[in-house]
């Protein structure tokens, strides 16, 4: 064991606690005083390429694993020399082989894909992945160990057993035994305590195991010397006494005292060094400020109306363009074509992937009924630099994988100082008017729009899905939600004409359509998106024959949104009619009309029509509850004319 590490750790530690009480740093700490020899046994057999992932006391994981610790202090001091720009303090920190973050269990799918990721490369590096005995409460836990079972991903879960989630005694919280749990999805579970002997061969042979290509689970108990966070303690003192005397560094001192002094001396003589130099940098003061309905100028061309094949075999085509580059990876559930267990065609529930699996075999993966894992999963596989395609059934599952979209896919980009990127991509049908039910048919993409740092893209049926999954290629690496159409995979690009308009798009990679009339001004415009676009097209004959004449505007990106075509238009109607199959408040219709009123744009009149109810199964019910050619008709006469 090194000890002069150890004891540099511990006394960084009591640093921070120190700025703490004197108000230098902002927010929380949490310290691993009393666990610092943990991640330094692990140290001893980590080789480059190998990756943490740590979590919220992940100081002393991020220096014995080589991080530097002048840009460690400079995050703690937010610094924007810090290690992930002053942006991530103390629960995010990121280097090349690093990374925290503060929500437990957050990161055990993404360690999952990353070491997946390194199985497929045929390399013998491993991912490790801190977690405390409070994670075992976290769901997305047990999905992240049973996806590293079924993928055989080389991965160690590390246990810190410091007896304690927070302030609650582990015994309070946690019922059964860890072993059996671990050992139920088929990996291997060693344990050990920092007091024992045996402690450093346990994780030799915990790390040895993993290299042999599978996941392993190690249980070290071990005991939290300092508050969970600055002061918040109300454990017994007797017993923080006992473990104070058990505890290894202070053995140490105890055993080599001219030596321990000597090294504690010089630890604290560094620090105060780096502290004095940090003292002169300047601090971050401000951070990126995002643009989310913004106005940029765009070129127009002609869409050619084209014969083409149904639109799920267009994407299959553009998925099959997306996975010709090598380090690509589709994941979903029942996306395979065949499988041993489950032998003849299949092709996912809405025929999109068809034979991908066959095709590219071992990059296309059927997963569990997992959605926050499937989608945690690829943040691992685009961290280890992969672009990984996720395929949600339903969209309205998404909202299982939220908080994997928000914590992670939305953040990382960003809270780890611009470091990171994550190309990887979501896709999902949503909709009704298929019947399945309140659960299986809502469009919920509102809930998403608008996240920093994510792509939303609303499939219609004028866009043709490779030229998407093109742009995909070549575009930058913002991470992407695809929402399909569920009801438009059967139909052709372009099925419906409208006579007398002329059809454009943008000069953007995902573009905006624009369908404007041609020896007739237009009187409105009607902006609508994905499958709505058909609906609208759908009841055109009825609208021209009551004089209503709009200009009609799609955009295939809804978030983040270009407003400068709409605003072309309404410079020349002065009237706009939003229609949304999904509900209205803060929706993409709400922050158009913001934007309107903010920016003072001059426009006669304004109004939306949407469904503001729950999609019902009876289909006369579901029909009626999504705006419709009928009802769409009615409501525009309405606006135009009332």
């Amino acid at each position: 064991m090194n000890y002069t590490k150890a004891v540099f750790i511990r006394e960084f530690e009591m640093l921070l606690l120190d700025l703490f009480g004197k108000g230098r740093l902002n927010g929380t700490v949490h310290t691993c005083v009393g666990q610092e020899t943990i991640p330094l046994a692990l140290a001893e057999y980590i080789v480059d390429g190998d990756r943490i992932f740590s979590n919220h006391r992940g100081h002393g994981h991020f220096l014995a694993f080589g991080g530097d610790t002048k840009a460690l202090l400079a995050e703690m001091l937010g610094k924007k020399s810090g290690v992930s720009g002053g942006i991530g303090g103390s629960q995010h920190l990121y280097n090349e082989n690093f990374i925290s973050n503060g929500i437990q269990a957050g990161l055990t799918p993404a360690a999952v894909g990353y070491a997946k990721v390194n199985a497929l490369k045929n390399n013998n590096n491993i991912a490790v992945v801190f977690v405390g005995d409070g994670t075992l409460g976290e769901g997305l836990l047990y999905e992240s160990l049973n996806l590293a079972s079924i993928y055989q991903a080389p991965v160690l879960f590390v246990m810190e057993n410091n007896g304690y989630a927070q302030s609650t005694p582990f015994a309070l919280m946690y019922k059964g035994n860890i072993k059996d749990r671990i050992n139920g999805f088929g990996i291997q579970y060693l344990s050990t305590t920092i007091w024992d002997e045996s402690f450093e061969e346990i994780v030799k042979e915990a790390v040895n195991l993993t290299r042999t290509g599978q996941p392993v689970f190690v249980e070290i108990e071990c005991y939290r010397l300092n508050p969970h966070s600055k002061g918040d303690d109300n454990r017994d003192e007797k017993e923080i006494a006992l473990f104070r005397q058990k505890d290894p560094i202070n053995q140490f001192k105890l055993n080599n005292p001219n030596l321990a002094e000597q090294v504690e001396r010089e630890a604290v003589d560094v620090l105060q060094r780096i502290l004095k130099e940090l003292d002169e940098e300047a601090n971050l003061k401000s951070v990126q400020q995002h643009q989310y309905v913004y106005s940029q100028r765009v070129e127009w061309e002609a869409v050619q109306r084209i014969e083409s094949d149904r639109i799920n075999k267009l994407i299959y085509e553009g998925l099959k363009l997306y996975l010709s580059m090598e380090n690509t990876i589709f994941l979903g559930e029942d996306i395979a074509n065949t499988t041993s267990q489950t032998p003849g065609e299949y092709g996912g529930a809405f025929k999109v992937s068809g034979d991908l699996s066959d095709l590219y075999e071992g990059r296309v993966l059927n997963t569990p009924i997992a959605e926050a894992s499937i989608i945690g999963f690829a943040v691992g596989a685009a961290l280890n630099g992969y672009r990984p395609v996720v395929e949600i059934m339903f969209g309205d599952f998404l909202s299982l994988g939220f908080d994997q979209i928000l914590q992670q896919v939305s953040k990382i980009p960003e809270m780890y100082g611009r470091k990171i990127n994550l190309p990887l991509i979501i896709r999902t049908p949503m909709g009704g008017r298929r019947g399945y039910g309140p659960t299986h048919s809502q469009n919920i993409e509102k809930h998403f729009l608008f996240l920093p740092n994510i792509r939303m893209i609303a499939l219609n049926s004028y866009t043709n899905p490779i030229d998407i999954y093109k742009s995909l290629i070549n575009s930058d690496y913002m991470p992407t939600i695809v929402i399909e159409d569920k009801i438009g995979y059967t139909k052709k690009l372009c099925e419906i004409e409208i006579r007398g308009y002329k059809v454009m798009r943008s000069s953007e990679d995902f573009p905006t359509l624009f369908f404007k009339p041609t020896g007739i001004t237009a009187n409105l415009t009607i902006l609508c998106y994905g499958g709505m676009l058909d609906e609208v097209l759908r009841a055109m004959s009825e609208l021209l024959e009551e004089e209503a004449y709009p200009h009609i505007i799609c955009p295939l990106e809804i978030s983040p949104f270009n407003i400068y075509p709409l605003l072309e238009s309404i410079r020349m109607t002065k009237r706009l009619f939003i229609i949304e199959e999904g509900s209205r408040y803060g929706a993409l219709s709400a922050e158009i009309m913001s934007y309107l009123l903010a920016n003072k744009i001059e426009i006669e009149k304004v109004s939306r029509f949407s469904n503001e109810s729950i999609i019902p199964c009876a289909k006369e019910a579901e029909m009626n509850v999504i705006p419709n050619r009928t009802t769409i008709v009615s409501n525009v006469l309405n606006f135009l004319y009332d």
